[in-house]
């Protein structure tokens, strides 16, 4: 019998062989993870889109049935619209400085009473569609995540108020955030469109990554992903003058 050639002999694999492999392999991982992981955020954030987009609409019929105003004023998260007897009881609780009220006790959502602009806009006080995807576990506090531009119902500026009127400064509605996303653990519904730190405490730049942004929905009911650290010319509204002396 013949002995096999030293050709036909199977050769294993040498340990440096073994190592570029894997350096290959980990190379390769390195590329792609991030665009992965970019493409996961990208997912989400088309998903909170919808979301905005679904929650423009129903402020479109809000308004259809209330003389044009989008949404109710001063129906926001305070002691005075959530409360677990009644109001000013201590349910709400501040948690600390620059950060907004929250319940003592969360494990009593359904005792509690909500009188949010929520509940006259969508008959619930906390919809699903005031959630973005990426806040499922936990829920963000107050149960919602898009936060609103409250100069387009503060009741002092009336040229804000009504969907559908001429904005100051000429701004195009397509350029004038009507609503944004929160910081997870701000209770907020409304932020202050011109108060840097009220803006930089209230809303979050990054909600969907560094490289992303947040969403944002306009006036003209588009929904626009950016990254706005400063508030600059997304502040339209210093230039109005008081209601009483606005024509309705």
């Amino acid at each position: 019998m013949s002995r096999p050639s030293q050709l036909s002999r199977k050769r294993a694999f040498t340990l440096v062989e073994l190592l570029v492999v894997i350096g290959i392999i980990a190379m390769l991982i390195s590329i792609l993870l991030p665009a992965l992981t970019r493409a996961r955020q990208q997912s989400v954030a088309v998903q909170c889109m919808s979301n905005m987009r679904q929650v423009g609409m129903a402020m479109l019929t809000y308004a259809d049935q209330n003389g044009g105003y989008l949404f109710p004023d001063h129906l926001g998260w305070s002691d005075s619209t959530v409360y677990l007897n009644t109001p000013n009881d201590g349910s709400l609780v501040s948690t600390g400085p620059f950060l907004s009220l929250v319940l003592k006790y969360p494990d009593q959502w359904n005792s509690y009473h909500y009188n949010t602009w929520t509940v006259p806009v969508f008959g619930v006080w906390n919809p699903p569609v005031m959630i973005c995807p990426t806040e499922t576990d936990p829920l963000p506090n107050a149960q919602h995540t898009y936060i609103l531009n409250d100069y387009f119902y503060f009741p002092g500026f009336s040229v804000y108020a009504k969907y559908g009127k001429a904005l100051p400064n000429h701004t195009s509605p397509s350029n004038a955030i009507l609503m944004g996303e929160k910081v997870s653990i701000q209770g907020d519904y409304y932020m202050e469109m011109d108060n840097q730190s009220d803006f930089q405490k209230a809303v979050d730049p990054f909600h969907h990554g560094t490289q992303i942004g947040s969403n944002y929905l306009m006036a003209d009911m588009h929904v626009d992903t950016m990254i706005i650290t400063d508030l600059g010319s997304w502040s339209f509204n210093t230039d109005a003058q008081p209601a009483s002396t606005q024509p309705d």
